[in-house]
């Protein structure tokens, strides 16, 4: 759970879970699965958090912290799960 959740469970069946990954279309999803299997080390996974991080600033209209966090974590969720959903 990342710091700036506050309480709320984030789980891949729960219905804000569900929302957010509406966001992500299956090419984008690919992509980073890709991306995150290329390094296993600690500072891959940080560089590939910064990604996420650029990418959803970039392009995807949130209106709160509370929303950016979540699609964030959503997508991080998204590429890193073995088989599609």
């Amino acid at each position: 759970m990342s710091k700036y959740n506050t309480g709320i469970e984030f789980k891949h069946d729960s219905g804000l879970f569900n929302h957010y990954k509406k966001y992500f279309d299956q090419p984008t999803i690919m992509t980073f699965k890709a991306k995150n299997s290329l390094d296993s080390s600690y500072e891959g996974f940080i560089a590939f958090k910064k990604e996420i991080e650029a990418f959803v600033k970039k392009n995807i209209k949130y209106e709160s912290d509370a929303d950016y966090y979540a699609l964030v974590d959503t997508l991080k969720i998204l590429s890193e799960e073995d088989s599609e959903s």
